[in-house]
């Protein structure tokens, strides 16, 4: 950055042996501020009005150009300039004055200039831009003045202008023209802390779309996610669909027509021997049957009725699986009124979580919860069984429920996190929003 020296009026006075003294007596008084003094306090006064105008952003509703607008017009006020204009480095290292620069008509030929940084192998706005290089000569920049006058800006009798960057990027220049009094140091600087501060706030406008991009971006995704998964849910419910009928109509059909023929047949056995034999035949298509009714119950599309409400259909489930395998339950429900897909969905995946203890994890206790969080229902099921590696569980023979588990969860536009070591049990965890 150039250094400019000031101007022999401009600089600070020696202080006079008078100064401190009172006339004829030899008290103290106080000193009179010096100029340079007073220029820094205005300098300082100044700074403090142009960032208390950009902070002030934040919290309007104002768009960018009508900021910028504004805040030039704050900026001619501050330095005594008729005209202030922000400059944007655009395409092809060229600058191009940002919309509403204040003091300019709306006829002005500034509107629809684009002027290179370097002008007929003058690289004087590039000094600006880039370099923030400040020449001053009797309140003026002589070069910037002729690149204005050669533009077109007829009636330009001084400017000065400074580099406007996000960061350590240039952004363009800010550019203050036309002062009564001719510009000076103290006038660059307040230029320099609009420039400045506006560049942080551009680099946060930057950031702001930045991020609205990215989360536009993963909302489109997750609802293509979503429709994806919709698809294959809906032709694995049809397929389903087929295979439960097949399963109804044939399968259990004919084993209900062999129980039957069973009976007839140990009615006309005498022999001791061979009734205890048809006897055990007769178990064993009984447990048949029951694993084909249940299988069948797993493959259904169809939502799960819970005609005692989702908290009894939890409940009820806990207590078979005490019943069947011993294993001790913790619950802890504080569930709402649910929609009934909602409601299905928390049942199914609260079932698939509690079959896969009781086939795989050989556990003595689970604990469950589910409980309103952010706008949804948050169910875990720790166990204390013997775990599994989480990253292998999807090749792992029977275990495809978990993989079920997360699928049925993010169809519901939810999420699903399942935690496990070999020896150190298993938690699962899914979150379902309410409004499905």
């Amino acid at each position: 950055m150039e250094v400019v020296a000031l101007p022999a009026d401009r600089r600070p006075e020696a202080p006079s042996a008078a100064d401190g003294q009172a006339a004829g007596n030899g008290e103290a008084r106080p000193r009179s501020k010096s100029r340079a003094t007073q220029r820094l306090e205005k300098a300082q006064v100044a700074g403090y009005m142009v960032l208390r105008t950009v902070s002030s952003y934040s919290e309007s509703e104002l768009e960018l150009p009508a900021f910028l607008a504004k805040l030039c017009e704050t900026v001619a006020r501050l330095v005594k300039a008729k005209k202030v204009a922000f400059w944007r480095l655009g395409p092809n290292r060229t600058l191009a004055v940002q919309a509403a620069p204040y003091g300019f008509a709306a006829d002005s030929p500034v509107h629809n200039l684009r002027i290179p940084l370097s002008v007929n192998g003058q690289k004087v706005l590039d000094d600006v831009v880039v370099r923030d290089n400040v020449e001053l000569v009797e309140g003026t920049s002589p070069n910037l003045d002729a690149i204005w006058q050669a533009n077109g800006l007829e009636g330009i009798r001084n400017s000065i202008g400074v580099s406007w960057r996000a960061g350590d990027r240039p952004v363009g220049a800010l550019v203050a023209y036309d002062s009564r009094r001719g510009f000076t140091s103290d006038d660059a600087w307040v230029l320099r802390v609009a420039a400045m501060a506006t560049g942080l706030l551009w680099q946060y406008r930057e950031a702001e779309q930045k991020f609205r991009s990215s989360s536009d971006r993963l909302e489109l995704e997750a609802a293509a996610r979503r429709q994806l998964l919709g698809n294959i849910a809906a032709g694995g419910d049809e397929a389903r669909r087929r295979f439960a009928s097949t399963l109804h109509d044939d399968s259990l059909q004919l084993l209900t027509g062999a129980e039957l023929q069973l009976e007839r047949i140990r009615n006309e056995v005498d022999a001791s021997q061979q009734a205890a034999q048809l006897e055990q035949l007769e178990t064993t298509l009984k447990q048949v049957e029951d694993s084909l009714r249940r299988l069948l119950d797993n493959v259904s599309p169809h939502e799960a009725e819970l005609p005692l409400g989702l908290d009894e259909a939890i409940r009820g489930r806990l207590e078979a699986l005490r019943a069947k395998t011993g294993i001790e339950v913790d619950l802890d429900l504080r569930l709402p009124q649910l929609a009934n897909g909602a409601a299905s969905t928390i049942f199914k995946n609260v079932s698939e979580a509690l079959a896969n203890v009781e086939k795989h994890a050989h556990a003595t206790s689970i604990r469950l919860s589910a409980n309103v969080v952010e706008g949804g229902v948050r169910v875990v099921v720790i166990d204390d069984g013997k775990g599994f590696i989480v990253a292998e569980s999807a090749n792992v023979p029977g275990h495809l429920g978990l993989t079920t588990i997360r699928e049925r969860a993010l169809m519901a536009g939810g999420r699903c996190r399942i935690e496990s070591e070999p020896g150190a049990g298993a938690r699962v965890e899914f979150w379902i929003p309410l409004s499905q």
